[in-house]
């Protein structure tokens, strides 16, 4: 009996031993950020956690902001104040040359709006969206197209309905306008758009519009 107890304990010892000897072996090498092109990641997200996969490196970081209250510049009969909350969630992928060649975020950001400092918040803008950035030319970052899906723009007031809401896809080519495809609704009325250009589907003014109007309530 006791040189059964004996061999199970050494057998069990064998294996404590080996499990964290095998887990050492299948870690994945670690990747040496300063050869990553481009080789600055977004401090704003750090630290970012690299990994190499079959495809090459992977970076992933986070980045979480409340900006607190502050006056806003905006074209308001009356001054407003802001406080911006904004979650973000990023991913780098890289080629086996270190080539930075697709980036994805999935935020949740929402502005904050008040007539008085310090709240409280009478208004907001929601974004809830996934962007991604493909590159035409990996590791150029001047070469990458922003594909923003999801709602954009969900702007009115606390407790009451939306006076502007933006759903769909945009797609903004370097040094390009860009072009919007999904649903505008102002004011419980929604209108289409295919392939539309930026500025006529979402304009700043319209924008603005809507800040101020869900704000001060006119």
């Amino acid at each position: 009996m006791n040189s059964l107890v004996t061999r199970a304990l050494v057998l069990a010892a064998g294996i404590a031993c080996a499990v964290p000897a095998a887990a050492v072996a299948d870690r994945p090498p670690e990747v040496d950020q300063s050869l990553l092109v481009p080789s600055t990641l977004d401090s704003a997200f750090a630290p970012f956690t690299c990994r190499l996969r079959p495809t090459g490196p992977v970076c992933t970081g986070e980045r979480h902001l409340d900006s607190g209250w502050a006056p806003v510049d905006l074209p308001c009969h009356v001054p407003l104040h802001n406080r911006y909350v904004s979650d973000r969630w990023s991913t780098r992928y890289y080629d086996h040359d270190y080539l930075n060649y697709d980036r994805r975020v999935r935020m949740h950001d929402v502005d904050h709006f008040s007539t008085s400092p310090g709240g409280p918040t009478s208004a907001t803008i929601t974004s809830h969206v996934r962007f991604f950035e493909p590159f035409a030319v990996p590791g150029d970052a001047s070469t990458t197209t922003v594909v923003t899906t999801g709602t954009i723009w969900d702007v009115g007031p606390v407790g009451g309905p939306s006076i502007l809401r933006v759903v769909g896809t945009s797609v903004e080519p370097p040094g390009e306008v860009g072009t919007f495809t999904g649903h505008v609704t102002r004011d419980g009325v929604t209108t289409r758009y295919e392939d539309a250009s930026l500025d006529e589907a979402m304009s700043e003014d319209d924008l603005f519009e809507a800040v101020c109007r869900a704000t001060t309530g006119g």
